[in-house]
């Protein structure tokens, strides 16, 4: 086996492919006796360093130190003390430095020394003026830019794939196992191999979420060094140089993207409110007594003027549009 067929064992334990890359990974592997027991090989030393996580700085030497003695003792090595030498002492170890790579490409002091080290600075820049922007990067990968965002980066950016995000932005980044794809907020960077999610900086408080949709996201905090690394549906927060991570359950948190929308036995103010949010509408609903007001209900991919038509329809209301906005009446 290659190089390139040890990083795919890497990106399939790390969910970074794609399903028909999975599926066609998997089949390959199922046809292959040699490849089945080096993935089992993997798999133990990959589940090495999700059990022990760096505290806080990498040091390369002392985790290959740390897997050739894991795999040693898990006897992985046996094949050294019945005398086979070459190619044949090689596999578990090449898979090592495999792992050693992929894993590498999301520490912090890489995250951060991207943008340090950068001998060239960003001079493209994509503002989203009004409603959703999007946004075709050089690599392919595709930035979607919540009204009052904007990315910046380097016109090297294929070789340095780097952004620089302020406001509110979703992500869909094109796999590249050996260069890494990676987005500054505030003092926070976040990087990944090939995956979707969602970045959001709150102007106010200078926190920062990341919600992964896909794939492996790493979070990490300039100040402290410290990094997660979350799995799909989970957010993580960065608040006062601190990290915590939950899982996500607010159905329609990136609803301003998707404009897909799930209601159930929800206030009705709470779903306006919603709807303002996700369409940068002002809906206007004066001298109207809401607060026992409840829906189920969903929507895909309307306009917000079919929506709120709806809406009036189920709780006897009017519909006016104006400049200033929508008004529900009575």
């Amino acid at each position: 086996m290659n190089r390139n067929s040890d990083i795919n064992m890497a990106r399939y334990l790390a969910g970074e492919m794609y399903m028909s890359e999975e599926i066609a990974f998997r089949k390959e592997v199922e046809s292959n006796q040699r490849q089945r027991s080096e993935l089992e090989i993997m798999e133990k030393s990959w589940k090495y360093f999700d059990d022990n996580p760096a505290d806080n700085n990498w040091d390369s030497g002392k985790a290959w130190t740390s897997l050739h003695q894991r795999i040693e003792e898990d006897g992985l090595l046996e094949d050294a003390n019945s005398g086979r030498t070459g190619r044949n002492l090689l596999p578990s170890l090449r898979i090592a430095a495999s792992i050693l790579l992929v894993l590498a490409i999301g520490i912090p002091s890489l995250y951060f020394g991207v943008f340090r080290n950068s001998s060239s600075t960003p001079v493209e820049n994509q503002f989203a003026r009004e409603g959703v922007t999007t946004v075709d990067l050089p690599d392919g990968s595709r930035a979607y830019l919540n009204e009052g965002a904007e990315i910046t980066y380097s016109p090297e950016f294929k070789q340095e794939r780097a952004v620089s995000l302020k406001g509110e932005a979703f992500f869909e980044v094109m796999s590249d196992p050996v260069n890494p794809f990676t987005v500054r907020s505030g003092k926070v960077m976040v990087s990944v191999l090939g995956t979707s999610f969602n970045v959001k900086q709150d102007e106010a408080s200078h926190g920062v979420e990341v919600y992964v949709k896909t794939g492996k996201v790493r979070m990490a905090v300039e100040e402290t060094g410290a990094f997660i690394t979350l799995q799909p549906e989970e957010i993580g927060v960065a608040d006062q140089a601190v990290l915590n991570r939950s899982n996500q359950k607010d159905p329609n948190y990136i609803s301003w993207k998707t404009k897909d929308f799930k209601f159930v036995d929800a206030g009705l103010v709470d779903v306006l409110q919603e709807l303002e949010d996700s369409y940068h509408v002002n809906i206007h609903t004066d001298g109207i007594d809401m607060e026992e007001m409840k829906i189920t209900t969903s929507y895909k991919e309307q306009s917000i003027d079919a929506i709120l038509e709806t809406i009036g329809a189920a709780f006897g209301m009017t519909v006016n549009s104006t400049e200033d906005g929508y008004y529900l009446i009575n």
